[in-house]
């Protein structure tokens, strides 16, 4: 299917999360998604606040990139970034505790956060970082992200050893068919032609730092 710059915008999460990104920076992908309408700007929270002035979709990425915050500090990270104007959150699931065989932190820590953002109609999506997975494991975190009410499960960070692939993708969508629950690719999404697979898969969300070079 092709698809147009529109669709293409209407899914992208424009991120802004480079550790040397400035206040300019956030300032311009805020520019650029007024402009071409894109459906967030994903930012770290120390910007959710600027990004909120300029923008009125603002994505907050907590306990990133490793997910390995105290279940405490990522509430608080949480909260926070919605008082400073969050509507989204992009929350890195503990995946190291979970791949030394406890599930139960991802499952308590995410709750808390999904009934907070869920009280004022805020998306939470799951990251799961899957490039540390086995087939099995994936679906397995999702189930449990499904679980906990999350709206979305996302693939990746960026900041992993390898972002979405098809294999993955596929592997997540079976795993929440059925729920309600949606996915979003994520990692080394970088031209039209990957923004156009992974639609065509079925996510309807895809996060980036690039906007014109996914365009047809």
């Amino acid at each position: 299917m092709s698809y147009t710059p529109q669709q293409i915008a209407d899914a992208l999460d424009l991120a802004v999360l480079n550790p040397t990104a400035t206040a300019d920076d956030v300032a311009c992908a805020c520019a650029l998604a007024n402009t071409h309408k894109i459906k967030s700007v994903c930012v770290a929270p120390v910007y959710v606040r600027l990004a909120a002035a300029n923008f009125n979709n603002v994505c907050s990425v907590i306990g990133f990139p490793h997910g390995n915050s105290t279940a405490d500090a990522k509430y608080y990270e949480a909260v926070a970034a919605m008082r400073d104007g969050a509507r989204e959150l992009d929350v890195v699931l503990n995946y190291g505790r979970y791949l030394d065989g406890d599930a139960v932190p991802l499952l308590t820590e995410l709750a808390l956060i999904v009934s907070a953002a869920h009280s004022e109609n805020i998306l939470v999506k799951a990251i799961l970082e899957t490039c540390y997975y086995i087939p099995r494991q994936i679906t397995e975190v999702c189930r449990i992200c499904v679980d906990t009410g999350v709206d979305f499960v996302k693939t990746s960070t960026g900041f992993g050893a390898e972002g979405a692939t098809p294999g993955v993708v596929q592997i997540m969508l079976d795993a929440v068919a059925g729920t309600g629950v949606r996915v979003k690719a994520s990692g080394g999404i970088k031209k039209y032609a990957d923004a156009a697979l992974y639609l065509d898969l079925g996510c309807t969300r895809l996060g980036s730092s690039q906007f014109s070079e996914l365009l047809p």
